[in-house]
């Protein structure tokens, strides 16, 4: 996360999504247990981002990018996986 300046991070195992990690959610378990840096990816994950339609429309992506959930993942016709947040949401519109 610090390497690349990401909040979010998808969690994959053998080619499938099967969670997540974000900045908000390590924030929140690092003051409960600061050793959370030295623990398996087990104890950190959080929720995989829901998998949306690779043409939603930014009306549709407006409901489901949340401050509890602050990206979404869609797969492009190549099978690639691709994480849209609130970032490109507004890069988009051209804010």
């Amino acid at each position: 996360m610090k390497q690349y300046d990401i909040e979010h991070i998808p969690v994959t195992q053998a080619g499938e999504i099967i969670g997540s990690i974000t900045e908000g959610g390590l924030f929140q378990k690092v003051f409960s247990n600061p050793d959370i840096k030295n623990q398996k990816i087990d104890n950190v994950i959080e929720p995989a981002f829901p998998l949306v339609d690779f043409n939603i429309s930014v009306d549709k992506l407006k409901t489901l990018i949340t401050k509890e959930n602050g990206a979404v993942m869609s797969k492009d016709d190549a099978g690639i996986y691709h994480i849209v947040t609130k970032y490109d949401v507004i890069q988009a519109l051209g804010v």
